[in-house]
């Protein structure tokens, strides 16, 4: 879908380009279109959508406009909403020379830029974004040039002025970057959920899918609950990078096997290649969103026997140490030296190796984790990504993604009276293998820009699961 940047700067134009790289925007320099709309709104917002509504209403396509304005605490306000035609040429340096002059005898240099974005919809509908940076009047005019007021404009976090800036840190932090992400971050969402009803509607050959609510879980994976003629369904799209940990022909397989369990929910449609997967929703309550205390750990436990006591086997082996080996690959392939600690660590925990290789391997789940266990009018479990055959003890131990107590007391509950120093060792060597598994997931995460783009400090998060590595390993050592 085109969207229309109704202006003529192209100062401006340059910007919204590099921040909006990923719209198919046109723009009025585009179009050959000179048309100027009069701008004598009292406010930024008002000017904004003058301009977005006569062009929407010209090429009725969804159309934005932004006005910006510099705002003089000690000259009132002013030049505010005529920041443009301060001057009466309305030229760069005549509005940075009067805007110096009017500010001569003047102790209060605070001021701020403001910009805001006016888009208006294919419906006709008004959306507003904005954004502000605090800053400070220079006392005199820098022979640096720049775009506008950017060369007196100090700004109060940076100490500098905009010009002084590099370009690419400019389209970060401006006010106009910030109001331009909102409406980047708008337009995204539209666009995904716009994806979501249509593929909802597409599987079930209705018309009528509606957004319910997005699932929280998971790193980056994205689960939405839609609803079609008074049902209801979820529908997950994978996140960025997601094929590199999972093989999804493998984890259709492994959905049929947990239905013939009858502990999760149908899918009704599976594909392989983008991974999008569309099942019936369940009613209930994922444990995630209980009180620990309140965890019904005895139909957690007695589901987990369930898988692990069928009988049934993955296609594949879980492959611990291998899958180790291919995730630290994908760090290395991406320039990463991996810390020495990391490989101590792991060295302690490979001499474990035939031991924890001569336990007979079941069906797991691969990622039991209480996000992925839903109380409902039964125990339910969902997400089979990682599902294999290996030591039953490994779902226990990913029992305690949150805290390491939710699986001390899961074991303990699965156990009872059969519980002894070779399964707590089993514990916190499995509970230790999935931190160092998670610390090259969350690094490689960081260092594909993931930890910008999902707002999480993915590089904060891996060094977190390294010392959960090593603490799990010393508390094995000590069994």
């Amino acid at each position: 879908m085109k969207i229309l940047f109704a202006s003529h700067n192209l100062d401006k134009i340059k910007e919204m380009k590099k921040i909006l790289y990923d719209v198919d925007l046109v723009t009025l320099a585009d179009l050959n279109d000179f048309d100027e709309v009069d701008e004598d709104g009292l406010t930024l917002k008002e000017n904004a959508r003058k301009k977005a509504e006569y062009f929407f209403k010209k090429y009725h396509v969804p159309t934005f406009s932004d006005d910006t304005g510099l705002f003089v605490n000690a000259l009132k306000g002013a030049p505010g909403v005529k920041s443009a035609r301060y001057s009466p040429s309305t030229k760069y340096e005549d509005n940075v020379k009067k805007l110096i002059s009017e500010m001569k005898d003047k102790t209060d240099r605070s001021a701020y830029f403001e910009t805001v974005i006016c888009y208006i919809d294919k419906d006709a509908k008004a959306h507003y974004f904005s954004g502000k940076v605090d800053g400070e009047i220079l006392t005199k005019i820098p022979e640096i040039k720049g775009f506008g007021y950017d060369p007196v404009f100090c700004v109060a976090e940076y100490k500098k002025t905009f010009a002084e800036m590099e370009k690419e840190m400019k389209n970060k932090i401006s006010h106009r970057a910030i109001s331009t992400e909102k409406l980047h971050n708008y337009l995204k969402e539209k666009s995904w959920n716009d994806m979501i009803v249509f593929f909802s509607n597409d599987i079930l050959d209705h018309n009528d899918s509606k957004i319910i609510k997005r699932l929280m879980g998971g790193m980056s994976n994205y689960t939405y609950v839609v609803e079609s003629q008074d049902e209801l369904y979820t529908i997950r799209f994978l996140g960025e990078y997601a094929e590199e940990f999972v093989d999804r022909k493998q984890e259709a397989l492994n959905i049929k096997l947990m239905e013939k369990l009858g502990i999760t929910n149908k899918t009704l449609y599976f594909d392989i290649s983008s991974g999008i997967k569309f099942s019936k929703y369940i009613e209930g309550t994922p444990l995630s969103e209980m009180d620990p205390k309140d965890y019904p750990l005895d139909k957690v436990s007695e589901t987990l026997k369930k898988i692990h006591n069928s009988h049934l086997k993955a296609e594949l082996d879980y492959d611990p140490f291998g899958r180790l080996e291919k995730y630290e690959k994908l760090l290395v392939s991406e320039g990463y030296k991996i810390p020495k600690e990391y490989y101590d660590i792991k060295k302690a925990f490979v001499s474990y190796k035939p031991y924890l290789d001569s336990i007979d391997k079941v069906l797991i789940h691969g990622d039991s984790q209480p996000s992925n266990f839903i109380l409902g009018d039964m125990m339910y479990t969902v997400d089979f990504e990682f599902t294999g055959n290996l030591d039953p003890i490994y779902d226990i131990a990913c029992f305690a993604n949150m805290r390491l107590t939710d699986g001390e007391n899961l074991l303990k509950e699965y156990y009872k009276e059969k519980l002894d120093n070779d399964k707590w060792k089993r514990f916190y060597l499995w509970r230790g293998y999935q931190a160092a598994q998670w610390f090259n997931v969350a690094m490689f995460k960081h260092l594909k820009g993931m930890s910008e783009t999902l707002h999480i400090p993915f590089e904060d998060v891996a060094f977190n699961y390294l010392q959960l590595f090593e603490q799990m390993i010393n508390k094995a050592n000590e069994l």
